[in-house]
């Protein structure tokens, strides 16, 4: 299904904490860009129609499967789609995994997602890369709340505190919640360390939808948003991002019109910053996708 051009870009000017005044009136108009799209590279096994959150590490690509899924890392050949490892994580539980995410020493998994905004079992799970090699590892926790939230009452679909999207940077997590609310997402920050935290607000974006995944590349500061809108995906590119910073860049939002419908839940980079889109099975098909950017 088509609607409107095939591809557009956002370009906007943030003056962050939004709240002095950022809204959705600081939207500037759509430019045609289109030379961008997302190329199919593989599809997925019907064992991973649930991923959600892909990191890229000694050249494979790692997932998981969200909420009432297994309690596994998937290793996946991305030449051929298929499952090449599984390494379960013990004494773990899956309420609703929705992020994978890696620094040099560990990965991490988010088990954050809070559909309903009632959670109080927040939690992530650290493991360390040294075990990668066994079939079993046992993950650390790291427990968390939102130090802003004071009503646990169950929204559905209709509270801030839903969340699918986490990087590492300097030992520290931080999250950008995935707001029914708003067309904001807001920045968390909290320690990369096994123990029981506050995460703490730092930082709002305009993103004019909701955000599924992120990966951030330290190398360039640059931050990737993935998300959708009405059905449509988007990345929002954050350049010169430095996350214990106040950002007061440029965001540019690409919109993948043509892929509507697709449930796009992951996003990655390659060791050649090559940008990397999982989608999960929903009105489409699970399947893996190369980012191709107009030049």
């Amino acid at each position: 299904m088509q609607i409107g051009h095939p591809f557009v870009i956002f370009s906007v000017w943030l003056s962050i904490n939004c709240s002095s005044g950022c809204n959705k009136e600081n939207l500037p108009d759509t430019l045609d860009q289109a030379n961008s799209k997302l190329e199919m590279i593989t599809l997925l096994p019907s064992e991973l129609n649930e991923n959600s959150g892909i990191i890229w590490y000694n050249d494979l690509l790692w997932t998981i499967n969200d909420g009432g899924g297994s309690n596994y890392i998937y290793v996946i050949d991305t030449a051929a789609g298929k499952i090449i490892r599984r390494i379960l994580l013990e004494n773990a539980i899956n309420t609703d995994w929705e992020e994978i995410a890696q620094d040099d020493s560990f990965i991490f998994i988010g088990d954050f997602g809070n559909n309903n905004g009632s959670r109080q079992d927040l939690r992530i799970y650290r493991i360390s890369k040294a075990q990668l090699n066994d079939t079993v590892v046992t993950p650390e926790i790291i427990s968390f709340f939102y130090s802003d939230q004071t009503d646990f009452t169950s929204r559905p679909l209709n509270n801030p505190f839903d969340c699918e999207a986490m990087i590492i940077a300097a030992d520290t997590i931080y999250l950008f919640t995935k707001d029914w609310t708003s067309d904001f997402t807001q920045m968390y920050a909290l320690p990369a360390l096994p123990g029981n935290y506050a995460a703490m607000p730092r930082q709002q974006f305009m993103v004019n939808g909701l955000v599924t995944a992120s990966v951030y590349s330290s190398v360039q500061n640059r931050l990737y948003l993935l998300g959708y809108k009405d059905y449509i995906p988007f990345i929002s590119i954050f350049d010169d991002f430095i996350p214990h910073k106040q950002f007061r860049g440029v965001i540019r939002q690409i919109i993948f019109a043509a892929n509507f419908g697709d449930q796009t839940e992951g996003i990655t980079l390659t060791e050649n910053n090559k940008i990397i889109v999982s989608s999960e099975k929903g009105k489409t098909i699970a399947a893996l996708y190369m980012v191709i950017l107009n030049k």
